[in-house]
Formats: structure tokens, sequence, C-alpha cells
């Protein structure tokens, strides 16, 4: 079926739909003690609905979730960090790699430049510096400069290694939208930038200050979520990897394109 506009009504009631969703699994602790169970329906927010409806019907719904569970003292943090994190889902899986690219420098930045940021462990960030990465590497691959040059340095290898004209073949295809890998990425380069958007709130915007949290009770906190925000990561990606290629392959079938902006 040929792809049609994305008729208002439509997108009105499924962003209100996503957002009824994201709130009733705002409103449940998460498995690992820090984010909601909005981790599962987060990235295929912006994936389905795009970046702006899906930043949107994150705000409404984590916020409601987050009165709901009775973690109304964060709710600036939820507020901001929820909607930033769809929105990099959307941009992901349409490929504005640049975009997310410097949401991800500006946000580090920032925190690097907070004297907290300088003292507290940086390894803990890991996670949030390979999205960084791939986040990179996906911008200079969007480059058609860079590819042909890349192409070129590989088919003259190719000669010697004749297994990397699969490479080639790889690169040549480009980005996929809809197939379980491009949704996988999407999803973890959006609950990633969940994560650094509420540490860039709590620490370079000094709402740690607000709640009177001290320095020395940040760090285990810092030790903690450097191994449970990749685990909650890693539910997200599942998820989206196999939920998410099934509703876009019927959504495309009713002539719909997603992300529907």
């Amino acid at each position: 079926m040929s792809e049609r506009e994305v008729p208002g009504s439509f997108l009105t009631a499924l962003t209100a739909l996503m957002a009824a969703l994201h709130a009733a699994l705002a409103s449940i602790p998460g498995p690992f003690g820090f984010r909601s169970w909005m981790i599962i329906a987060l990235p295929l927010e912006g994936m389905i609905l795009g970046p702006g409806p899906a930043a949107i019907s994150a705000m409404i719904g984590g916020s409601i979730g987050c009165v709901l569970r009775g973690e109304g003292a964060i709710l600036p943090i939820v507020a901001f960090s929820e909607p930033v994190g769809a929105a990099s889902a959307g941009l992901a899986l349409k490929g504005r790699w640049k975009e997310l690219l410097i949401l991800f420098l500006v946000m580090l930045a920032a925190y690097f430049a907070h004297p907290y940021g300088r003292a507290l462990p940086a390894w803990c960030l890991w996670d949030i510096y390979v999205a960084t990465s791939i986040a990179l590497a996906a911008s200079l691959f969007s480059s058609r400069a860079f590819r042909y040059s890349l192409d070129v340095v590989l088919g003259r290898l190719a000669e010697e290694l004749p297994i990397l004209n699969d490479l080639r073949a790889f690169l040549k295809t480009g980005w996929q939208p809809g197939s379980p890998a491009s949704m996988a990425l999407s999803a973890f380069l959006g609950l990633e930038a969940d994560s650094m958007a509420r540490i860039f709130v709590f620490i370079p915007l000094c709402f740690y200050a607000i709640l009177g949290v001290r320095l020395d009770a940040i760090v285990p906190l810092w030790y903690l979520g450097a191994l449970a925000t990749p685990l909650e990561a890693l539910l997200g990606i599942l998820l989206a990897s196999f939920v998410g290629p099934p509703v876009l392959r019927a959504l495309k079938q009713k002539g719909l394109k997603c992300p529907l902006t």
C-alpha cells in the first residue's frame, strides 16, 4: 500500500494512547531501583510517533506516572529527561545523527564543566560514552564523502582479503529503519539519552542542591547506576527489537510509515 499523510486526528489519538501507556508503566517502580517500567515504552514512543509527538507523550505520561508512584520530588527531572529520551529514539530511527550527537556532547560537556562532574567517578558513565561514540560513528557514516572514501579503501584491501567485500555490501545497504537491528540501536540511544538528561538536570542544573543531596551521598548512586542503567537499557532493547518491527510493519501495511512525523 502506498504511503499517505498521517491524519491529525489519528496522530493525536495515538499520542494520547501512548501517553496513557507511558503513565501506567511509569507509575510502577522499575526492576533495578532507578527508572520506572517506562523503559519498555519510551523507545517505542519515539520510533512510532516521531521526535515531537513522542516528547509530548513522554512528558505527559512520565509526569503523571512520577506523581502516581509517589516520587513527585523528582518531577522536574522526569519531565525533562523522558521527553528527551523518547525524542532521541525517534531521531535515531530517522537517521538524524548530527542532532543526536550534539545533544549528547552538550550534556556531557555541561556535566564535566561542573565541579561535581569532575569529582564523581568518570567511568560510571561508561554506557553513555558508548552511546555517544555510536552517535559519532553513525554521523560520520551518514556522510556520503566518508562512505565513498571508506568504500575505496575497503575495495583495495578486499583484493587481499575478499571477506571485506561482505562488509562493503553491508555498508552500502545503509540505515534501514524498521529492522530489528535499527530498532535495538535506536532504543539504546533513546534510553541512554534519557539517562544523560537525568544526570544533566541533577548535576549541571544543580537539582541536587534543591533536594539537599551531598556529594558523598551521590557517589554510591553513581556506582549502582553504572550497572543498573545498562541493564534497564537492555530490557528496552529486547522489547524494541522483538515488538517494534511487527508494529511498524502493521502500520506500513496501512500506508503509515514510522516514525509518523
